[in-house]
């Protein structure tokens, strides 16, 4: 892997429902603790991918994975000095009204783990912000090589999960109540979004289950202690939502 350049962290945000416009400098996040370097890409453009594959030798396929706007499947891919996982979670878009699937692209290697939102996440925002803060965080989080931070993040990316189940399950309990209180017809529309919610939830975590249980023995060399119980437990997540 090159050395990596002195980033400034930048704030400049653009909004989620609008494509990422072009940059004419990368926006790279950096943090560094304990031998291991974070680094948090949110809505990559070209100047971010032509800065990954000026930096680092990636696979020209991955990048251009990176780069689409077309959503990739869940996948692992290994390599001999790296791994790139692609994953995806739900995520409520306020512009649409509708429950979407929100892609996280990661590489990891030695010492080096990559963040590549396509969009922002709260969970990495909430957990990169706590590491940049608190040296106890960078000591929970960062000390334990790159493959226990991919845990922790991925681990906070299930949990994130269950408060949007929580709110279909109150759309439910509002739907049963109205309907037994005589407003059928009232609520068929909302029977329909509530019922595609679910649909579009189930496509999204399912077929991610085979690259869940591949997770743990990808990313094991990449963590001074075995990961199983924790990897496993990302699996019982899953299986329970």
């Amino acid at each position: 892997m090159a050395s990596l350049p002195n980033i400034r962290r930048s704030t400049k945000r653009t909004p989620s429902a609008l494509v990422a416009p072009e940059r004419d400098r990368p926006d790279v996040q950096r943090l560094e603790a304990y031998g291991l370097t974070w680094l948090n890409i949110e809505e990559p453009t070209e100047a971010e991918t032509e800065w990954l594959s000026e930096h680092f030798h990636y696979h020209p396929l991955d990048l251009e994975d990176v780069l689409s706007r077309r959503r990739q499947r869940a996948k692992i891919d290994e390599y001999d000095d790296y791994v790139f996982l692609v994953l995806h979670f739900p995520r409520f878009d306020k512009a649409t009204g509708r429950l979407q699937a929100a892609e996280l692209n990661v590489f990891i290697a030695p010492g080096l783990i990559i963040t590549i939102p396509k969009e922002p996440m709260k969970p990495i925002r909430a957990l990169w912000s706590r590491c940049e803060a608190r040296e106890d965080a960078r000591d929970d989080y960062m000390s334990k090589g790159s493959g226990f931070l991919l845990y922790e993040i991925v681990d906070q990316m299930f949990d994130y999960c269950f408060p949007i189940l929580d709110k279909i399950g109150f759309k439910l309990d509002t739907l049963e109540d109205a309907i037994f209180e005589g407003h059928a017809d009232a609520v068929v529309r909302d029977i329909s979004n509530v019922k595609q919610e679910i649909i579009n939830y189930r496509k999204i975590i399912k077929p991610q289950r085979p690259t869940l249980r591949m997770l743990e023995r990808a990313v094991q060399r990449y963590a001074p202690e075995d990961l199983e119980l924790y990897f496993d437990d990302i699996v019982d997540k899953n299986e329970r939502i």
